[in-house]
């Protein structure tokens, strides 16, 4: 009794499954797909199969993470007085975190909201917290309310994504003819 693989581009029924590298990942490909790619050897193969297992594993963690948390309010100004209690200036900061100066001025006067990482090299280097557990019952009392208005029995992505906008909307002054 023989065991029948199929080739992982098209579909078709291979007896002999024969390996190659397309872009980065192995895959079992028929002879007539197997131009996309490049033979791969037995030693190779599963060396690249275990790291192509791992990082997908890894990526799901960290869609899980993003959701268990917040940014605090006045994170700017929170960072902004830890580095003074520290006696460091933005350049210091800047140049421990390794991140731009003007970056640091953008995150200080909350024009951006810094990725993850950044925010772990603050915390780190500031030993401050800006992250804020995100409590399941606040998403369930906002779509308790916003629904019971609506009469609508499904939750929405506008029901579960928090919105920030900026404190002062400056306005830019076109200069004609300077």
């Amino acid at each position: 009794m023989s065991t029948t693989y199929y080739c992982e581009i098209c579909g078709r029924p291979i007896l002999k499954p024969k390996y190659y590298e397309v872009e980065g990942a192995v895959l079992i490909l028929c002879d007539e797909c197997a131009k996309y790619g490049s033979p791969v050897s037995s030693s190779n193969r599963q060396r690249k199969r275990t790291f192509t297992r791992s990082s997908t594993k890894s990526h799901k963690i960290r869609i899980l993470e993003v959701f268990s948390w917040d940014l605090v309010d006045n994170y700017g100004e929170k960072i902004r007085l830890a580095r003074e209690r520290m006696k460091l200036s933005q350049e210091d900061l800047a140049r421990l975190i390794g991140e731009p100066l003007s970056f640091i001025k953008k995150i200080e006067r909350e024009k951006i909201i810094p990725p993850e990482h950044v925010i772990t090299k603050i915390e780190k280097v500031l030993k401050i917290s800006l992250r804020r557990p995100i409590e399941p019952d606040e998403f369930a009392e906002q779509y308790k309310t916003s629904h019971q208005k609506k009469r609508v029995s499904q939750l929405t992505l506008g029901d579960v994504v928090i919105v920030r906008k900026p404190k002062k909307a400056k306005k830019k002054k076109l200069l004609m003819g300077d």
